[in-house]
C-alpha cells in the first residue's frame, strides 16, 4: 500500500512512519518545508496548508491512504493558530477527496471532549472548552459531513495522553526530564489525583499504522490504553524508570478548569483492529 503522512516530522509522526515501514509499506512522508529529514521513507516538502487544490491533488492521487498528522502548537492548547488554521486544514482535506483518495485517517484529541467524567466512547458528547479541542471538533465534524457525502472511508482517531520519547514531547515529561538536567531537586504538580489515559508513543504509533492500513472499522476510533491511571502514578512511575533525582511536589497548582478528574477511552475498536491486523500478518 501506498501511504502518505502528514506531519511525518513530528513527534508522533516520526513513530508511526517507522512503524507503517515495518509492515512494509510504501511510506511517503509529508514533511514542512526545511523539517528535519524522516527516516524509513521517501520525503516530500510541502506546505500542505498553503498549497492550492490543484498542487494537492497532483501530489496525492497516487496514494492509497493518506494519514493527516500534522497540526501546530498541539501542546498549547489556547494557541489561537488552532482556530486560524482550521479552514486550510479543511481545504486539505476535501481536496484529498477530489483527489480520489478512499482511505483517509486524521489525528484527533481528547480535548474534543471537554469536560467529561468516565469513559469516553465514540458517541460521548463533545463540548470543547479550548481552541484546540473546538478547531479538531469542527475539523471532525465538518470532514465527516463532506466524506460520508462522497463515500469516502474517514478514520478519525482520538488520541490521549502520550509517553516515551519524552525529549522530542512537550508533555509534563519532558519538563520533569528538563528540571532534572537544569539540577532542580523538586518539581511542582497538581494533586496528582486526576485519571487519564496514558500510551507509550510507541504502541500509540503502531495503533495509528495500523487503523491506517485497514478500512473496515471506521469513524471515531479511541487511539489510546483503555485503562485509566492517575497522573500521581504516572509520573512516580516515570521518575523511577529514568532513575531521576527529582522529587514530585503535589499540590503547588490547582487543576485547570477544564480538566477532568477522570477521563479515559474507550479501547475496543482499536483492540479489535489490532487483533484482526496479527491475525492478518500470520496468515500472510
Amino acid at each position: 500500500m501506498k501511504i502518505a503522512v502528514t506531519g511525518a516530522g513530528g513527534y508522533i509522526g516520526k513513530h508511526v512512519v517507522k512503524a507503517l515501514a515495518s509492515m512494509h509499506h510504501d511510506v511517503v512522508a509529508i514533511t514542512y518545508p526545511g523539517t528535519k529529514k524522516t527516516s524509513g521513507a521517501n520525503v516530500i516538502e510541502m506546505d500542505i496548508l498553503e498549497a492550492n487544490d490543484d498542487q494537492i491533488i497532483e501530489v496525492f492521487s497516487d496514494f492509497d491512504a493518506v494519514l493527516h498528522l500534522a497540526w501546530s502548537a498541539g501542546f498549547n492548547h489556547h494557541d489561537q493558530g488552532h482556530i486560524a488554521n482550521v479552514m486550510n486544514h479543511y481545504r486539505f482535506l476535501k481536496a484529498l477527496i477530489s483527489a480520489g483518495v478512499q482511505n483517509i485517517s486524521v489525528a484527533g484529541t481528547m480535548h474534543e471532549i471537554g469536560y467529561h467524567v468516565g469513559e469516553i466512547t465514540e458517541k460521548t458528547a463533545c463540548n470543547p472548552s479550548n481552541p484546540y479541542g473546538i478547531a479538531k471538533n469542527f475539523l471532525r465534524q465538518i470532514c465527516t459531513y463532506e466524506m460520508e457525502k462522497a463515500g469516502v472511508s474517514l478514520k478519525w482517531l482520538r488520541m490521549y495522553y502520550i509517553t516515551g520519547d519524552d525529549r522530542n514531547s512537550n508533555s509534563i515529561f519532558s519538563k520533569i526530564m528538563a528540571a532534572e538536567d537544569a539540577g532542580k531537586e523538586t518539581f511542582p504538580l497538581n494533586s496528582g489525583e486526576m485519571l487519564y489515559d496514558f500510551i507509550d508513543v510507541e504502541c500509540l504509533a503502531k495503533q495509528i499504522a495500523t487503523a491506517t492500513i485497514q478500512t473496515d472499522v471506521a469513524g471515531v476510533i479511541n487511539c489510546s490504553s483503555g485503562k485509566p491511571k492517575s497522573l500521581r502514578t504516572a509520573v512516580e512511575e516515570f521518575i523511577e524508570q529514568h532513575k531521576l533525582k527529582i522529587k514530585p511536589v503535589y499540590n503547588v497548582f490547582p487543576a485547570r478548569a477544564y480538566d477532568s478528574p477522570a477521563i479515559w477511552g474507550n479501547s475496543n475498536k482499536i483492540e479489535q483492529i489490532m487483533a484482526d491486523g496479527c491475525s492478518d500478518d500470520k496468515q500472510g
